[in-house]
């Protein structure tokens, strides 16, 4: 993926790692691969966000990527993680097409423009 669609900044608090605390991050948004290897983590159903957070997470300051894990992110709290969370759906929103901006649907969107169709009536 391109820098464009990264977000980065800095936890609050951070997670401690061998005795530092890793506050500077840079996330990516999930794929569909993220989401299968997620849910085939052997992590309880309630974990799956993390578990697909921790997926996502490409930068934790110096913490190894591969030791970004559902594990270490069970220690954020709970604030940090929700900015985590807040930064992924932020990124979300400026990767989607503006409304209005011609897209390449032929089906108008629900509620828009008159999608009635003329009906011959009889006059009799």
């Amino acid at each position: 993926m391109t820098e464009t669609m990264k977000a980065s900044g800095t936890l609050a608090l951070g997670v401690e790692y061998n005795g530092e605390m890793h506050r500077d991050y840079v996330l990516r948004l999930p794929t569909v691969g993220d989401e299968i290897d997620a849910s085939d983590a052997d992590v309880p159903d309630s974990g799956f966000g993390v578990a697909l957070m921790a997926a996502c997470l490409e930068k934790l300051g110096t913490i190894p990527k591969e030791n970004l894990t559902y594990d270490l992110l069970r220690g954020l709290l709970s604030e940090d993680y929700e900015q985590l969370r807040v930064a992924r759906d932020e990124l979300k929103k400026k990767l989607k097409p503006e409304s209005g901006a011609g897209g390449t649907s032929d089906t108008p969107a629900s509620g828009s423009g008159d999608t009635a169709t003329a009906t011959k009536t009889s006059g009799r």
